[in-house]
């Protein structure tokens, strides 16, 4: 088999063919900060540093991908809530966008180009498709999906309650509808600054948190239509749920998502599972 670029070689596995040998993406925003001599906070609200820590990290390690991305807050400050930045920590909301669940009609549209950090991420997603895209896979993060920036917006306790609450849940779907949207916006602000993907993060709509029923009922029908709604465009986004995922990874791969990115508890689940068994 001829020798494949790592652009190459990332998209015959995500397209279900053979590569010459297993790709690498490193998830690494906070160590390429480190490699480069940046600190985290510089790097999350420089997009040239942003790009520099990238490009001298893959220079140093040679990895098929880059999963460039600035935390996990980026979209929760860019619709209003409160976000410390760290120089040796990743950001985290400090403050929920709304006071209650009935001001959901209070929040207004993102502008990906104008609001908060995600210009710096847009200029990074550039200046790296620019110097290495032609060769390299560029995965440029999308933040949260949507059922886990709602959380962010309100606040994770009082979501979690609401879902639990009959008459919110109207409330709740406009909520994330509302989120759907800004995802949608922000993902294809990244493709077209020259990303070949991006991803999404789901957090709290996984099994250590939410119950399979409760993913089923409010997170995936939102993960399933922004996932469709890119692919129609020729876009791509991928998606991460933390913990153990097994229960769900049968509807998380229904979604249609390009890839899943799983983390070790529930990769040993399955691995220790005899062939063929189903998921618990």
């Amino acid at each position: 088999m001829p020798e494949m670029t790592s652009l190459e070689r990332c998209m015959t596995v995500l397209h279900g063919g053979i590569p010459d040998r297993v790709p690498v993406c490193l998830e690494n925003f906070m160590h390429a900060a480190q490699v480069s001599g940046y600190t985290i906070r510089e790097t999350c609200l420089d997009g040239a540093k942003m790009a520099e820590a990238q490009l001298t990290a893959w220079q140093k390690f040679g990895h098929d991908m880059i999963d460039l991305e600035n935390g996990v807050a980026a979209l929760a400050q860019a619709v209003g809530c409160g976000v410390e930045f760290n120089d040796d920590a990743a950001p985290w909301v400090i403050a929920p966008a709304l006071e209650s669940l009935e001001q959901v009609d209070q929040l207004r549209p993102i502008d990906p180009y104008q609001d908060g950090t995600l210009p710096e991420m847009l200029k990074a997603t550039r200046l790296i498709a620019q110097e290495v895209g032609r060769h390299v896979c560029l995965l440029s993060e999308a933040d949260q999906g949507p059922f886990s920036l709602a959380a962010q917006i309100v606040s994770p306790q009082e979501f979690l309650i609401a879902l639990l609450e009959p008459q919110k849940e109207a409330l709740v779907h406009r909520l994330l509808e509302y989120a759907y949207e800004q995802v949608l916006r922000y993902a294809r602000a990244l493709s077209e600054a020259g990303a070949h993907l991006t991803m999404m993060g789901e957090s709290i709509a996984g099994p250590d948190v939410c119950s399979p029923r409760v993913y089923r009922r409010f997170a995936f029908p939102y993960q399933q239509r922004l996932i469709e709604t890119l692919r129609a465009e020729g876009k791509e986004i991928g998606m991460h749920i933390c913990g153990n995922a097994t229960k769900i990874i049968e509807p998380m791969v229904n979604t249609g998502s390009i890839f899943c990115r799983l983390i070790t508890k529930s990769i040993t689940t399955c691995a220790s599972r005899p062939p063929g068994a189903k998921p618990p």
